[in-house]
């Protein structure tokens, strides 16, 4: 059990058998498993534990005078085994109880002398909630930025002659000027999502392409060379695997394979079916420089009806954009989802405490305190706050924990 022997040890028995003398007294059955739990997974009394083990183990005749002897064949009947109310327990029931405890202290010393395993178990603990909230927090927090930073598309659909309105969310590098958005809309030429070189021009056209494969910066840069003004990329069903993978052959069930990745330890995280990733702020990839002309995100639905019209042979425009208003919308966000968000935010921020039993680490206390100030700076409505406090409760977490408010794909 990891504990030297000898003159030492015996000398430490006496002062560690009241606590494990505590841990095991009890009145119930039920009541001794409660205790003894808790009580063992205490260090102090774990040691004990692992004392009283290897003493026994160097001298029988302590093991007799500890246990008592063996009960007899006779005595099993109806509630042996079972100390009497407000008795000590016996026989087989103090052994049975020793051996949990030592079963228990054996494996805090265990983890004790293994810092490594302690340490890959936190990284996976918060690498799988990076992978449960985060996706859940981005979507609340872009939204809240595209309350301000949002556009409005008003299409119009030559079939029937409808105008729609859709919601659309800039790219990282959007340049503001919303002109660049509208005209008429063409679908990518190429058989890869819009990540391969077009086999036809598309001069002067906002193309619309699909979410997956390859970056968005790719998508943009390929539209680009076939002549597009700017490009609409709609938020088609994929998996949530690597680029270098996705559209493989393998276990095809989206746009992508099976695979494990770390934080998968917790849940069996893997992605098969196809599922909406949400609209997202688009941005290219570290090192990548920004494109040169304008796009914008929509959703799965309304991209598909787009996508629906232009391959009936329909024509369909982008007539105008327009803008949010900032402040009216962010009084519905208040109502309606800031609980919501700050508790996602909650959840996640308990994950990056550096013991998993350990809820009064400081950093739950730090980010608590991030958190108390981005709640005052979306109900006063101050933008500039609520980029800062935002950014500053993200620098907090752990370097794991990090993530990006814009993605890349």
């Amino acid at each position: 059990v990891g504990l030297g022997g000898g003159r030492a040890l015996r000398e430490s028995l006496p002062r560690a058998m009241p606590a494990l003398a505590v841990a095991t007294r009890h009145r119930a059955a039920g009541r001794v498993r409660r205790r003894t739990r808790g009580c063992l997974l205490a260090a102090p009394l774990a040691a004990a534990a692992c004392a009283v083990a290897a003493l026994l183990a160097a001298t029988p005749s302590s093991s007799t005078a500890f246990f008592g002897p063996a009960p007899h064949a006779g005595a099993a009947g109806a509630g042996a085994g079972l100390a009497a109310e407000g008795s000590e327990p016996q026989g087989s029931e103090r052994r049975q109880l020793l051996s949990a405890g030592l079963a228990a202290a054996t494996g805090v010393a265990a983890w004790a002398q293994a810092p490594g395993a302690a340490e890959a178990f936190r990284a996976d603990r918060i690498l799988n909630a990076k992978k449960k909230y985060v996706p859940k927090i981005r979507l609340f927090y872009q939204k809240l930025e595209g309350l301000r930073d949002d556009i409005y598309l008003d299409v119009e659909f030559k079939a029937d002659g409808s105008r729609v309105r859709y919601a659309a969310r800039p790219a990282d590098w959007y340049d503001g000027l919303d002109s660049k958005m509208d005209g008429p809309v063409a679908l990518h030429t190429d058989e890869n999502f819009g990540c391969d070189p077009y086999p036809t021009r598309v001069t002067g056209m906002v193309v619309l392409v699909p979410r997956g494969r390859c970056p968005f910066a790719q998508k943009v840069e390929m539209a680009m060379a076939a002549g597009a003004k700017s490009v609409i990329v709609w938020d088609e069903k994929m998996s949530n695997e690597p680029l270098e993978v996705q559209g493989k052959v393998g276990a095809v069930r989206s746009k992508g394979i099976a695979s494990r990745s770390a934080g998968d330890a917790l849940s069996g995280g893997v992605y098969l079916v196809p599922r909406e990733r949400g609209v997202t702020i688009m941005a290219p990839e570290t090192g990548v420089q920004n494109p040169a002309i304008d796009a914008v995100m929509i959703t799965l639905r309304n991209g598909t009806d787009m996508v629906n019209s232009i391959r009936d042979g329909n024509k369909v425009t982008v007539l105008d954009v327009k803008r949010f208003d900032f402040s009216e919308n962010i009084n519905q966000f208040c109502k309606k989802e800031l609980k919501k968000m700050l508790n996602e935010m909650e959840i996640y921020s308990t994950s990056q405490r550096l013991d998993k039993d350990d809820f009064s680490d400081p950093i739950i206390k730090i980010l608590a305190n991030d958190r108390a100030a981005f709640e005052k700076a979306v109900r006063a409505k101050d933008y500039a706050m609520i980029r800062s406090s935002f950014k500053q409760w993200n620098n907090h977490l752990d370097p794991l924990g990090k993530w990006e408010l814009t993605e890349v794909f």
